[in-house]
């Protein structure tokens, strides 16, 4: 917190600081750690470990921490317009990844100095779109279990 005081005591503008904040929670992200600034720490056994080392897929009861703790990040659901018509996490945004202009799609809509976070219906095809989305350039974290996995953790509440 000493850090904070010192960036105010030289005046910087609220946009400025802003930008540092979302710099060191991305850091954060992209190193592999989930802890960021705004101390919300997420239990090691809420993560799971998945084949693909360069990004996290996150239960559905520590997404909404990792949703809080990286304040910017874009929420992708990657199923068709069908699907998502039907229900969706709000704030959602719809790129059907088994389109062919996904990537395209992607690369106009999403900001790559942002986090991803991407689901499904059940986590397959979230896999498929955090790869691909890795390949391009951007920070990626996946809802394990999908929009099903989702609706069931929030049911059992």
């Amino acid at each position: 917190m000493v850090w904070i005081y010192n960036l105010i005591k030289r005046k910087i503008d609220m946009k400025q600081f802003l930008m540092i904040l979302t710099l060191l929670c991305t850091a954060g992200m992209a190193n592999g750690q989930n802890k960021a600034a705004s101390s919300v720490v997420i239990p090691d056994s809420l993560q799971v470990l998945d084949k693909d080392p360069n990004f996290t897929t996150y239960t559905a009861a520590a997404f909404n921490q990792c949703w809080a703790a990286y304040p910017g990040a874009q929420l992708v659901d990657v199923r068709s317009a069908e699907e998502y018509a039907k229900g969706h996490i709000a704030s959602a945004q719809n790129i059907d990844v088994k389109k062919d202009s996904f990537l395209a799609l992607a690369d106009s809509l999403l900001n790559k100095s942002k986090p991803v976070a991407v689901y499904c219906k059940g986590g397959v095809r979230s896999r498929i779109a955090a790869k691909q989305l890795l390949a391009k350039g951007f920070m990626v974290y996946n809802l394990q279990d999908g929009y099903d996995g989702w609706l069931r953790y929030w049911n059992e509440q």
